[in-house]
């Protein structure tokens, strides 16, 4: 069975909610699945009238000539590995459970918030609040595996419980805000007021100030590190480590009961 490949038969005028396409494996057959109406505009409309369809196998879904009208691309994903080319709306990948989901450009604010679980690949950059709190909880991402080549926005990670974040390039002011436990590698800058309010987790970076306020430990737990680093490198086209070795290993903050840790790069 060849992949479901789907791609815009008109300019979007209207904003799309793509959320549909994660529940793809819901129909019988995939001439149900083209009787699938959604909202465009203030109709509703067939998605054959707005996308071309191919393909028959439900498991696999390919998004051609994406475009920033089309929100919720992998909202609540499981299951599935769904690959997008273009750059896309608002919450792409928001509640995902499983699956991998692959972003070959950009994409709008709300990115990857509150995952569950599943992999997520974007090769480009996020906008702001990306990978945190849905409006519907108080809670960040709980789980899952998250790559960003390019930069990511203001307000990211907030309240993160558990997970892995590896970003290539920059994030802006007041990421990785309460911060509950999981690993976050910055390999770019980051902005103002980084990590206010953390209490566990991991942070890898080369921005040695974040460190001026912790603790210098000693090196038994680099064990750990070592395992992480390795596991991300698998897991990636690349080895965003390769001649960053680590310099030392901070713990807790001076001041307070945080007990997270940052892992300095070689810069």
């Amino acid at each position: 069975m060849t992949e479901i490949t789907i791609k815009p038969k008109i300019k979007l005028k209207y904003r799309v909610d793509m959320s549909f396409l994660s529940k793809i494996q819901d129909y019988k057959s995939i001439r149900e699945f083209l009787a699938t109406k959604i909202s465009y505009g203030n109709k509703l409309i067939g998605i054959s009238s707005l996308f071309k369809i191919t393909g028959s196998n439900m498991s696999k879904v390919v998004i051609k000539s994406a475009e920033t009208s089309m929100d919720n691309i992998g909202k609540g994903l499981m299951n599935i590995d769904m690959t997008v080319h273009g750059n896309v709306g608002f919450s792409f990948g928001s509640n995902m459970i499983s699956g991998k989901l692959i972003l070959h450009g950009n994409c709008l604010d709300y990115a990857a918030s509150g995952i569950k679980g599943g992999k997520i690949f974007i090769y480009g950059n996020t906008g702001n609040y990306f990978a945190g709190k849905p409006n519907s909880s108080n809670e960040g991402i709980l789980d899952g595996f998250i790559y960003i080549k390019g930069n990511v926005g203001h307000n990211s990670i907030q309240r993160m419980r558990r997970g892995n974040v590896i970003i290539s390039g920059n994030i802006g002011d007041y990421a990785c805000a309460e911060m509950i436990s999981g690993s976050v590698v910055v390999m770019g800058s980051i902005g103002k007021f980084f990590a206010e309010g953390i209490k566990r987790g991991t942070i890898i970076t080369k921005d040695k100030k974040l460190t001026k306020d912790y603790r210098i430990a000693n090196d038994a737990e680099y064990n750990f590190i070592k395992f992480f680093i390795n596991s991300v490198t698998k897991q990636l086209d690349t080895n965003i480590f390769k001649n960053k070795s680590i310099i030392s290993r901070y713990h807790g903050h001076k001041n307070n009961e945080n007990v997270s840790e940052i892992f300095l790069l070689k810069s």
